[in-house]
């Protein structure tokens, strides 16, 4: 919850799978919880997440293929582009989609 009574879903993304991976499991371990409970993450071809999963750690390739399918990103409350100054074609692209979307 948000502190409003809402429900907020959370992504992060993360230029390398290794990294969504990892951020996932340490952002989980301090929250005393395992990873796939309301901290995960998805890579592709691998994915630790579940209903109650609230903070999504993925790769930025993974955010850009559900644009593809969600453009509005219905559900999502935040959005978080971590680690951008290591620049990529992804990234470049995912924030020019980002910037039309917002108001």
């Amino acid at each position: 919850r948000n502190g409003r009574g809402g429900e907020v879903e959370m992504i992060c993304t993360q230029p390398r799978r290794i990294s969504a991976m990892s951020v996932a499991d340490r952002v989980a371990a301090e929250r005393a919880e395992a990873t796939g409970q309301t901290v995960g993450y998805q890579i592709r071809l691998e994915a630790k997440r579940s209903a109650q999963t609230k903070l999504l750690f993925c790769t930025t390739g993974v955010l850009l293929r559900r644009l593809q399918g969600d453009c509005l990103l219905k559900g999502v409350t935040h959005i978080f582009v971590d680690e951008i100054h290591e620049r990529d074609i992804n990234s470049d692209f995912l924030l020019i989609i980002l910037k039309r979307l917002l108001p």
